[in-house]
């Protein structure tokens, strides 16, 4: 008889006795997000929607604001960051909720299969491991290519290369464009500006107002309103 145990639940007293034999799984939920391999969070995540962030900067910390925001409605949500931002004391969490937002390296893009793309920006310089910009775009063009049938990708149009190419004509794929969301300061606030309302946010900056345009187009696909965002977003901690 096979058994399926997870380490930590298993008494091995209680079994010496049985002709059983068991397959050791490994608990990811406590795991570092650099010791769980692309191709390992792929494998873990099969029967999840795959929502995966990739860009020069902004990644981590747009992934976190999205689950932030489905935190904050009680919404189960998985993660993988590539390092601990906005007040979260973990980068890996995996569990039985049906949606994980993965924080991408541009190496591994192709790995992880996503349902949602998001491509924040794509700067290459000559200080990056990866020899030219033509090489260095490929990654994400390979990326945006792979987005299945009746998938989604978001580009940022304030960025050339995301936008040159999140604009490629792609069979069945939904291309979504996203600009810096309209903002204000005033003595040393910062608000998100939606039609007449504003909303008090403590992350700011352009790639913070972008991010914020971003997360509020990809949650409205996961049933999360503009009412609803612009209400949660406040508690989004710096």
């Amino acid at each position: 008889m096979l058994c399926h145990y997870r380490w930590h639940h298993l008494n091995i007293t209680n079994f010496c006795s049985l002709n059983i034999f068991f397959y050791f799984d490994t608990d990811f939920s406590s795991m570092q997000s650099d010791s769980l391999t692309p191709s390992s969070l792929y494998q873990q995540c099969l029967d999840k929607q795959r929502i995966v962030v990739c860009g020069t900067r902004g990644t981590t910390s747009l992934a976190t604001l999205l689950v932030n925001v489905l935190q904050y409605y009680k919404r189960p949500v998985d993660f993988s960051l590539n390092a601990p931002l906005h007040g979260m004391t973990e980068t890996v969490r995996l569990s039985d909720a049906h949606i994980v937002v993965i924080d991408g390296k541009e190496k591994d893009l192709h790995e992880y299969h996503h349902h949602v793309g998001v491509i924040t920006n794509i700067l290459w310089n000559t200080s990056m491991e990866v020899g030219t910009e033509e090489e260095y775009v490929k990654f994400f063009e390979h990326f945006a290519d792979s987005t299945p049938k009746g998938g989604m990708l978001f580009y940022c149009e304030n960025d050339p290369l995301a936008m040159f190419t999140g604009t490629k004509p792609r069979t069945d794929v939904l291309s979504i464009p996203y600009k810096i969301h309209p903002h204000s300061s005033e003595s040393g606030k910062h608000f998100l500006v939606n039609g007449s309302e504003k909303t008090p946010v403590q992350v700011y900056g352009s790639q913070g107002f972008q991010n914020f345009s971003a997360a509020r187009e990809v949650l409205k696909r996961l049933g999360v309103t503009y009412n609803m965002f612009y209400k949660a977003v406040p508690y989004f901690l710096p």
